[in-house]
């Protein structure tokens, strides 16, 4: 049913204009929790508020074609149809509409539902405690976004050849490309993370997806990678001719390292080009596992005993992290985007988060967080004490040539962002 609000309020600042026009549905059974809710929402000037006293209720006013709403707040223990089951429901028939889940079910329960919510393919605004507290409310609602309509089916991509990939090495077109790591201590960059980008003369920039299957499978990773450290070199030597001396992490797959000339390559790479090896990092995707561990440690430690340094990329993603981090002389832990991108939605993945900053801090290690978008993020874990940031929010990886215009141009900006001064 539809329940109509009288009285005249101001609209909450920040909520978008969908959801005013399209109202929020309230589903629970209880007629008082249905009352609290609908009156919070009346106060942010919400008028248009659909009630539903069941999971059937709220899935037969659903399938009006008339009736929209842009959110909807789901209680979990409902008899006949619970929450989950409802969620579920909706998903397969207007997938689009915002989930905010009120509950009193535990923390880790709630964080389930929400990766549950984000599987259906549905926005995810947050999970609220009874009894339902305005101000929180609200500040789920805020981040209420209406959903965008996938894109009518493109033409199947026609991936590169492995023949491709050869030439365009031969030809230097695949080059490292710049994003920066921030030391929130120190308020600036301290360092690149060099990725790889195809800079096909028709194409335009083909990104890794596109091809390190591709140089994986067809063995041309080797050569890949090699050739990316050489035009690394040639940056470093030009940054460093004008007094900028970042460090630069370059990605090596672990069967890269089972190779025992790849060490040779990289020692008298760096040493012919005058780079100190201690501003070369070597990050190790943690998801991969060793085959031959005899000869890759052997490789890792004559780079480490020439100076390189190693980091543990995407941590916590894959297989055996707390056995790397027993062999591997690592002196960085990259956190990755999949558990920084919700640290400020879910006090269970704040935990999770809290307790590798706190092994990495505890074995010397610096910490980096990978994938940072917002400044809530960053003030989050600047205040779990992670070292240095990387991520959107100061810039997507740009061409070398761009790294020092860039510098000149956000390095105040840069500084107020880790200060939250913004």
């Amino acid at each position: 049913m539809n329940r109509g609000i009288e009285q005249q309020q101001l609209p909450a600042k920040g909520l978008h204009p969908a959801i005013f026009r399209q109202g929020v549905l309230v589903v629970d059974d209880s007629e008082l929790q249905r009352l609290v809710s609908t009156e919070i929402l009346s106060s942010m000037g919400i008028e248009l508020i659909y009630e539903a006293s069941s999971g059937q209720e709220a899935l037969a006013l659903l399938r009006n074609q008339h009736i929209q709403p842009a959110a909807m707040l789901v209680d979990l223990h409902m008899p006949g149809m619970d929450g989950i089951e409802l969620i579920q429901g909706v998903a397969k028939i207007k997938p689009e509409i915002a989930i905010v889940i009120v509950s009193g079910a535990d923390n880790t329960l709630l964080d389930t539902l929400g990766s549950m919510v984000r599987a259906c393919k549905m926005p995810m605004l947050g999970a609220l405690a009874k009894p339902l507290n305005g101000k929180v409310l609200l500040e789920k609602l805020v981040r209420f976004q209406p959903a965008i309509l996938p894109p009518a089916p493109a033409r199947k991509r026609i991936l590169p050849s492995a023949l491709d990939l050869k030439r365009a090495l031969r030809l230097k077109q695949i080059k490292p490309f710049y994003q920066p790591k921030v030391s929130l201590k120190q308020e600036k960059v301290v360092g690149f993370e060099a990725l790889a980008r195809w800079c096909d003369p028709l194409k335009g920039i083909v990104m890794p997806g596109d091809f390190i299957d591709i140089a994986n499978e067809h063995g041309l990773l080797n050569e890949l990678t090699l050739s990316i450290l050489d035009a690394v070199l040639v940056d470093m030597s030009a940054w460093n001719s004008l007094n900028l001396f970042p460090t630069v992490s370059i990605n090596i797959a672990v069967n890269l390292l089972e190779d025992p000339g790849f060490a040779n390559h990289v020692i008298r790479s760096v040493k012919n080009a005058n780079i100190s090896p201690t501003k070369i990092l070597l990050e190790i995707t943690e998801s991969a596992l060793m085959k031959d561990h005899a000869v890759a440690l052997g490789t890792i430690s004559r780079l480490k005993l020439n100076g390189f340094e190693f980091s543990i990329d995407d941590y916590g993603t894959g297989f055996s992290s707390m056995l790397q981090l027993s062999h591997i002389p690592f002196s960085e832990l990259k956190i990755d985007r999949s558990f920084v991108c919700r640290v400020s939605e879910s006090a269970h993945l704040c935990n999770i988060v809290q307790s590798a900053l706190d092994m990495g801090q505890r074995l010397g290690l610096t910490t980096v967080a990978e994938g940072v978008e917002t400044q809530e993020e960053l003030n989050l874990l600047r205040n779990m004490g992670c070292d240095e940031i990387q991520g959107y929010l100061f810039s997507s990886a740009m061409p070398a040539c761009d790294v020092l215009p860039w510098l000149n141009e956000t390095t105040t900006h840069i500084a107020k962002l880790c200060r939250g001064s913004l």
